[in-house]
């Protein structure tokens, strides 16, 4: 329900036959506008009505006061209400001075019940509507007025007062989604996490863990035993006889007696000829569903209601256990299984699917969600999106359905889900990252995305040394709070851990991203989430392996702004590719071309060109690859019109080695200062270096302590500072 929609407010009540000697005196019923709505006027559908159970219009009354049964009066005075319609045979008008008077009688008729339309089953139910128009604001809550019918059991007695429950209903943001894009972690449902279970026999024998209030549990559906109004079931098939022949004959056109055993007899449907025959949901995702299960054939069980006249709450859980500050989705697919059960205000089948089922999601009583009319198209997945509070671990959820029953409102309901919203996560890296044990730049990035904000942007970096048993901080603490950007749909942010040489040691070692809503969170292993994916470090000894000598790799810029790529190899012996990559900034690189290799043992030239024009800076290397996916690297290129004083790729942690990639504009002296968390100078060295890319190593740092490190590049007083970590 959002700012401008249009609301309709039902009230039903039931009266079967023999209720008070089927008689109903002074009968009138009383409501008023809920706060943040006013009543729609002026349209050619906006009148007080009476309403049959499929919304089919009895009478019509106008919106002002005086003219026929029903009233409006927007002001009507302390204790009195706002609606009135005066109900039974002949209704007059009421008191005009005083219509909103519970206690006043005037105009009110009488109803003998079973005659009074519409007819229902034996009995009559009278259902009033009005309309509104939502003029709240997101995140107000409508509190519906506790509307009341008024009537008496004799003709002078003393009234009689029902007083109906004033639901809340939730007013959302105008685009808030109502269903997760990725659903993760435990289905918190009480009823085998959502599918009822599953046997191989027709009827599950005990009833849900929920019941549905003054409805009737069948565990024994057969040929003599129906679902009628107002009862349930548990089955793994629809058919009464457990028949699978889900092309049986519908009524009306039972040719042949719904007694004979045919294959296609009506019989094989529920009351002679009504409902589908079918299976359950679970395990499939689309509107089709299971075929119906054969009896002794093992089949999911689901829920199956035929709907009361009186709406009444068709699921109810307390959850406990759930996260704060986390999104959750409380939702269920729902089938509406009767085509031809529609009956007219006298009684009679006029096979036509009739009242549709419309079910309302709650969350601790407040109505957030309603399905509509659910239409005869098979399975629908139905549900919202909610978030809890700051310290919220429970939450009420119920179903609620909203629809009479009688002539319709016939469904089934199976996987029911009440999970977290997780994101969309996915490694910029492949799963197994192969490396040579001589040492390996691994770069490891991580791209997480989700369909509404914020969610999850709180992110942490993990590392498992045991194949994924246990998971720690790494040897770089990496975590935080990312800001988002709106990219192809998704909100979306990428999480970069520190770049850093591998050697053999670390083979074997894996590294994962999890995520959360809240700082708090990323501690709690039941409220942090990740795909379940981490990429594994396979550093080997690549001598023996990899067999090619690179003589050289050079490039160039051509005159189109592009660049011109030159290696020369020799000795080459198992290598299948070579994979050109590229970098803007020489630290994170991706491929842009491969050039297959000759597999000649004699010196040969290999060229490739990158047409895109160099902007800046480009940094180029190769990957010799095999055919298994073992791979080498070669040096690192530079390319550019003009250079400027840049440090990339310092080695972070480091130990007894310590490297940086460094750009000059022109030769000179580079100073690097190494200085410990106290601010004393712990290491320091110069260096003459050239124009260009220069890979630079600093070695005898094993006799540092470990710890925090900041590392500072001077060139002609220019500085570059970077944090860095020593690990033993």
């Amino acid at each position: 329900m959002q700012v401008g929609d249009t609301l309709e407010i039902r009230t039903n009540y039931f009266f079967g036959n023999g209720y008070n000697g089927n008689n109903l005196y002074k009968v009138r019923y009383y409501d008023s506008v809920p706060l943040k709505t006013f009543i729609c006027t002026g349209g050619p559908k906006d009148y007080l009505q009476l309403i049959s159970n499929e919304g089919l219009v009895l009478r019509n009354y106008t919106i002002p006061a005086n003219d026929d049964a029903g009233t409006y009066t927007p002001a009507p005075g302390a204790g009195k209400y706002q609606v009135r319609i005066n109900l039974g045979s002949a209704p007059g008008l009421p008191t005009v001075s005083n219509p909103g008077d519970i206690t006043d009688i005037a105009g009110a008729g009488n109803i003998v019940i079973g005659t009074y339309r519409p007819k229902l089953f034996g009995g009559t139910l009278i259902t009033t509507a009005f309309k509104v128009r939502v003029v709240g604001n997101p995140g107000d809550t409508i509190l519906l007025a506790a509307a009341k019918l008024v009537y008496k059991k004799t003709t002078t007695g003393a009234d009689t007062v029902i007083t109906l429950t004033p639901f809340k209903i939730l007013i959302s943001s105008p685009g808030a989604p109502t269903l997760c894009n990725n659903t993760l972690g435990n289905n918190l449902s009480s009823e085998y996490k959502g599918t009822f279970d599953s046997g191989s026999v027709m009827n599950r024998a005990a009833a849900p863990n929920f019941l549905i209030p003054s409805y009737d549990y069948k565990n024994n559906v057969s040929a003599s035993v129906s679902v009628y109004d107002g009862s349930y079931s548990v089955v793994n098939n629809t058919s009464p006889l457990g028949s699978i022949a889900i092309n049986s004959r519908f009524q009306p056109f039972c040719t042949t007696a719904p007694t004979v055993a045919i294959t296609d007899s009506c019989r094989n449907r529920m009351h002679g000829g009504f409902w589908e025959i079918m299976g359950d949901h679970t395990g499939t995702n689309n509107a089709a569903g299971n075929p119906p299960a054969k009896p002794g054939v093992k089949g999911g069980y689901m829920l199956m209601v035929n709907a009361d006249v009186i709406t009444s709450e068709a699921y109810r859980q307390l959850v406990t256990g759930l996260c704060p500050d986390t999104y959750y989705e409380f939702s269920a697919w729902v089938k509406n299984i009767c085509k031809r059960c529609a009956i007219d205000t006298n009684s009679n089948n006029t096979y036509k699917p009739g009242v549709y089922p419309n079910l309302s999601f709650s969350v601790n009583g407040l109505d957030i969600y309603s399905t509509g009319q659910l239409d005869t198209i098979g399975w629908q997945k139905k549900g919202f999106i909610f978030k809890t509070a700051a310290a919220q671990t429970t939450a009420l959820l119920s179903i609620r359905n909203n629809a009479s029953g009688g002539g319709g409102n016939d469904w089934v309901l199976d996987d029911l889900s009440i999970g977290t919203c997780g994101p969309i996560m996915k490694l910029n890296y492949v799963p197994i990252f192969l490396g040579c044990g001589y040492g390996t730049l691994v770069d490891l990035s991580d791209t997480i995305k989700y369909s509404y904000n914020p969610n999850y942007s709180w992110y942490k970096w993990e590392r498992s040394t045991d194949g994924g048993v246990t998971w720690g901080d790494p040897p770089v603490p990496t975590f935080g709070f990312a800001s988002t950007v709106f990219t192809g749909g998704y909100y979306q942010y990428v999480t970069n851990y520190p770049p850093f040489v591998a050697f053999t040691a670390d083979s074997g070692t894996r590294y994962r991203v999890i995520v959360a809503n809240s700082f708090a969170n990323l501690s709690n292993p039941s409220c942090y989430f990740t795909d379940g994916n981490s990429t594994f470090l396979k550093i080997i000894n690549c001598g023996g392996v990899l067999k090619a000598d690179i003589i050289s790799f050079t490039g160039r810029l051509l005159n189109d702004n592009s660049s011109m790529l030159t290696w020369m190899v020799t000795a080459e012996k198992n290598i299948s590719k070579y994979q050109v990559e590229k970098s803007a900034d020489g630290v994170h690189f991706r491929g842009i071309g491969e050039v297959a290799a000759k597999k000649t043992p004699s010196l040969v030239e290999y060229n490739f060109n990158d047409r895109n024009n160099v902007a800046g800076n480009s940094y180029y290397r190769l990957k010799m690859m095999t055919s298994e996916g073992l791979y080498q690297q070669s040096k690192i290129v530079l390319l550019g019109r003009s250079y400027h004083f840049d440090v990339n790729a310092v080695l972070n942690p480091f130990s007894s080695v310590m490297s940086a990639d460094i750009t000059l504009p022109r030769e000179g002296m580079v100073k690097m200062i190494l200085i410990d968390s106290y601010g004393k100078v712990a290491w320091s060295e110069n260096r003459k270096l050239y124009r260009g890319l220069n890979k630079v190593t600093y070695q005898g740092l094993e006799t540092l302590s470990s710890g925090a490190y900041f590392i500072l590049f001077d060139y002609n007083g220019t500085q570059v500072q970077k944090k860095l970590t020593k690990i033993n």
